[in-house]
């Protein structure tokens, strides 16, 4: 009976403590018992508040950030990420980050205040077609074909080529691609490998004849042809009726190849007598650069010649022909200049300057003078025609290939063919630049002006070599003289829409592009409430997006216990126990510090409508405070604020109480069982 009592009694003591001093041994109270908020978000692995389907537009290891952009707003934003990151492929299987590529369509998670990327997986929504060669980007209203499929193709669809973002009309027909897109809409075309160019020198022997490109390109062999080909290593062969030679090129993309072809076996120096016929018969002709009167027989060499016709009130003429037989008559018809339209750009026509269109696909015909004559002409050229006609204004002084064949100097016009079509401009010292266009049987006129071409890095090669004599006397003189460099047009993206927004000092309406001039400018971006935003931007010819998002400014309120201590925020500003300070929207670092009591270090998310924040330092632990009940040193003991005799009230208390062996009511109570 005696031990069950006892046992009892035990338990009762150990629920409810020993006893009420001991529960408190060490441990700082708060009087009153409130809950302390500290104000504190902790984000736990996975954890979001925004998800999106994007495209990616490029990674970056070294910054642990990926760049992404809403197909459906438009919007681009960075994310970052770190080894928390969950990285999945479209069936769920884990990936790294490093297998993520431009252009991939992805599902993301993340949370928006500190553009930290929770997840990152690859939309099981989307399809890809990988490194494909039978697409068609140029499609009527706005469509664009796969195979036999058709899609639609949106004006913001991201089109990449070696991390350089560029239009659709920039992919031509021998770029091998990657699209990938969502139900039938295309949001991103990746080029795999793109296209450099093909010019032939010395080939006036072989005009006529043919050319093969390793089994990729088969062309019929013109004058100034510039041929666009993949980018890789071929065997080139050319024929002309037994004359011919095989050569090996390597293509690189966006480079031009000049291919010599001087060494084919030429026939003995021949001529012809060539009769030109022209309408209006007032108009002037002129061969190579030296005059020639209508109806009267030219002797020219058998090659390649350059005939220019002009006449008042009729667009210039410039056409190259191949004399290559003893006996021709050429026919000319010039046609009335074009009535210069409200928004035209070319120069009056009572200018003496003026840089004439050069009609170079229409307006010639050919008839022989000699039954016996046989072939005597190559020309790129069409029978006279009544068709509409395709104009490309501009860049001014270009050289303008249709599909491969040269038509003339911009601005030029050529008859218009509905179907597609590639267009090359090319100019010495600057970089060659192809564009796909679409030209749909409406029975009107079409008019195109393309950007500014892209200057090399002070190398103009030797790319016009097999031009010799052919352009130097054309009456535009289009290609003296350097162009400035294009403008950029610079979209901005500001979050809040309403920030002011000044480039170098003076305030621009971003409603629309600004143009700027090439180079470095500065951006100020400020708006009441908001951290301003100072940088300096680099533009480039074309247009481009620059992306801002200001961070909101809050004022936050601390309550520090004690009141003496201090707070510095991310190790430079220090503040006092009790103070409110403005602090933008994000992640800060604190540290809160007080004489007699353990610092305090955190990392806190600000954010709108924020409460207060409150901390309690603990008090620093004496030697005493371990239960050792061992002797302290009294002169290394501090005076502790907490108990000084004019406490407020509002101060923490620390009771220390030391109880020993003898005097525990444990150690007396099972003592008295003992001596029983």
């Amino acid at each position: 009976m005696t031990s069950a009592v006892a046992l009892l009694l035990l338990a009762a003591l150990t629920l409810t403590g020993c006893t009420s001093e001991a529960s408190n041994i060490g441990v700082a109270k708060n009087k009153g018992n409130n809950v302390v908020d500290t104000g504190f978000s902790v984000s736990t692995v996975g954890s979001y508040d925004s998800a999106d389907t994007a495209v990616v537009l490029s990674t970056d290891a070294a910054n642990k950030a990926v760049s992404l952009i809403n197909m459906d707003t438009g919007k681009q934003y960075t994310l970052y990420y770190d080894g928390t990151t969950y990285v999945k492929d479209k069936y769920e299987g884990p990936m790294t980050i490093s297998q993520i590529k431009a252009g991939d369509i992805v599902d993301v998670t993340f949370l928006k205040g500190k553009k930290k990327l929770a997840s990152i997986q690859k939309s099981p929504k989307a399809w890809v077609f990988d490194s494909i060669s039978n697409y068609d980007l140029a499609g009527v209203n706005k469509t664009a074909s796969i195979g036999s499929q058709t899609y639609s193709l949106p004006a913001g669809v991201v089109v990449l080529s070696e991390g350089r973002r560029m239009g659709t009309e920039e992919v031509v027909s021998q770029d091998q691609v990657t699209i990938s897109g969502i139900d039938h809409k295309i949001y991103s075309v990746s080029v795999d490998r793109g296209h450099g160019y093909l010019r032939l020198k010395n080939e006036q022997p072989l005009v006529g004849g043919w050319i093969e490109v390793g089994n990729r390109v088969i062309r019929q062999i013109t004058e100034d042809m510039l041929i666009t080909v993949p980018e890789g290593s071929y065997q080139v062969v050319l024929d002309n009726k037994g004359i011919g030679c095989v050569k090996e090129i390597t293509v690189e993309r966006d480079k031009e190849v000049l291919l010599d072809v001087g060494d084919v076996e030429i026939a003995e120096d021949k001529t012809g007598i060539i009769l030109f016929e022209v309408t209006p018969s007032s108009a002037k002709i002129s061969v190579d650069g030296k005059p020639v009167e209508a109806g009267t027989a030219v002797e020219l060499r058998y090659g390649i010649h350059q005939v220019t016709v002009e006449a008042s009130g009729y667009d210039t003429l410039t056409k190259y022909i191949q004399v290559g037989s003893e006996r021709a008559a050429i026919s000319f018809t010039l046609e009335e200049t074009r009535k210069k339209e409200k928004n035209d750009n070319s120069l009056s026509s009572n200018n003496a300057q003026r840089i004439p269109w050069q009609d170079t696909l229409d307006s010639v015909s050919k008839n022989s003078v000699s039954k016996n004559d046989l072939s005597s002409l190559s020309q790129n050229a069409l029978a006279p025609s009544n068709s509409n006609k395709v104009y490309v204004d501009s860049p001014k002084g270009v050289e303008v290939y249709l599909d491969g064949n040269y038509v003339g100097i911009a601005p030029v016009r050529f008859t218009k063919s509905p179907g597609r079509h590639e267009i090359t401009l090319k100019k010495t010292g600057y970089k060659t630049k192809s564009y796909s266009i679409y030209l749909e049987n409406n029975k009107r006129d079409e008019t195109y002006s393309f950007s500014d071409l892209e200057k090399e890095g002070g190398s103009s090669g030797g790319n016009n070599g097999g031009n010799q004599g052919s352009q130097n006397s054309s009456s535009s003189g289009g290609t003296t003289g350097e162009p400035p460099q294009a403008p950029g047009e610079v979209t901005f993206s500001v979050t809040p829409n309403d920030a002011i927004v000044s480039v170098d000092g003076t305030q621009v309406d971003i409603s629309n592009a600004v143009e700027l001039t090439c180079g470095s400018h500065t951006v100020r971006i400020e708006k009441e409430g908001y951290q301003t935003v100072e940088v300096t931007i680099d533009v480039v010819s074309g247009e481009q997006t620059k992306s801002f998002d200001l961070k909101r400014i809050v004022e936050v309120s601390f309550h520090i216990m004690p009141s003496d201590a201090t707070i510095t925020i991310d190790g430079s500003a220090t503040y006092s126990a009790d103070a409110t300070v403005k602090l933008v929207c994000g992640t800060h670092k604190i540290e809160v510090k007080a004489e007699g009591f353990e610092p305090y270090e955190q990392e806190i998310t600000v954010e709108e409508h924020m409460a207060p924040v409150s901390i309690v330092l603990e008090p620093k632990k004496s030697d005493g405070d371990d239960g050792g009940g061992g002797d302290t040193d009294d002169s290394s003991k501090k005076p502790d604020p907490s108990v000084s005799e004019n406490d407020g009230g509002d101060q923490l208390t620390t009771e220390q109480i030391t109880i020993s062996q003898e005097s525990h009511p444990i150690w007396n109570f099972f003592s008295s069982l003992w001596k029983r």
